[in-house]
């Protein structure tokens, strides 16, 4: 009996060291989490610091998100961007680029997850007010994107910052991946290029705002 209770001691003693041990790693991971930060915008500050000014002003975050709505001829499409500086693609002429995710809404309301991709000038500073900007975004559901081939719809948007917002238009993107009914076109229509061209103005926002006005918009 008394090696038995022993057991039971020793046990007991073993596991409140696991939970401790566990419970102090917390600590640490967590100075891992904030030097990882650190480390992240201290790279942005260094080589993209217009990164810190998108849509004007300082931010202590390197992003900008916002969503605009494209009024096009089959009814009105919703788009949400959320960007932020990635290391350039381009190994000739890399310049400032910018990487994330974005959605889409169509008029039927059905929502599509996108990946965002884009770019600006070379030798922007950090005062983007007038800068172009080209943005892209192509169909990438979640947990499955490198999983998918078939990444339509895709559609792009070609324009300038006003600070905050930034103007710009589909360059007929729209037309192109879209049939008239708002389902995405499989390639079986024969359509001009450009095609009809979708001015849209992209305001600062987030994600709950888009939901809301893809709902209203339906």
């Amino acid at each position: 009996m008394a090696r038995f209770d022993r057991s039971i001691q020793v046990s007991s003693t073993t596991s409140r060291k696991r939970r401790s041990g566990c419970l102090g790693c917390l600590p640490q991971l967590l100075l891992l989490f904030v030097a990882a930060g650190l480390v992240f915008l201290a790279t942005i500050a260094v080589f993209a610091p217009w990164g810190f000014y998108l849509g004007g002003g300082f931010h202590m975050l390197p992003y900008w998100q916002g969503w605009g709505v494209l009024h096009s001829k089959t009814g009105n499409y919703v788009v949400y961007t959320y960007f932020y500086p990635q290391p350039s693609s381009s190994k000739v002429l890399p310049g400032p680029s910018v990487g994330g995710t974005g959605a889409l809404c169509t008029p039927r309301g059905e929502i599509f997850r996108m990946r965002l991709g884009g770019g600006m000038r070379r030798g922007i500073g950090t005062n983007t007010d007038g800068e172009k900007i080209n943005l892209y975004m192509f169909y990438w559901p979640a947990f499955a994107g490198n999983l998918t081939a078939d990444h339509r719809p895709s559609v792009e948007f070609q324009g300038k910052w006003q600070n905050p917002n930034i103007v710009a238009d589909d360059h007929g993107s729209i037309f192109r991946a879209f049939s008239p009914d708002g389902t995405v076109d499989r390639g079986h229509s024969n359509k001009p290029y450009p095609g009809d061209v979708a001015p849209v103005t992209l305001v600062p926002g987030s994600y709950s705002d888009f939901k809301a006005a893809c709902s209203a918009s339906k």
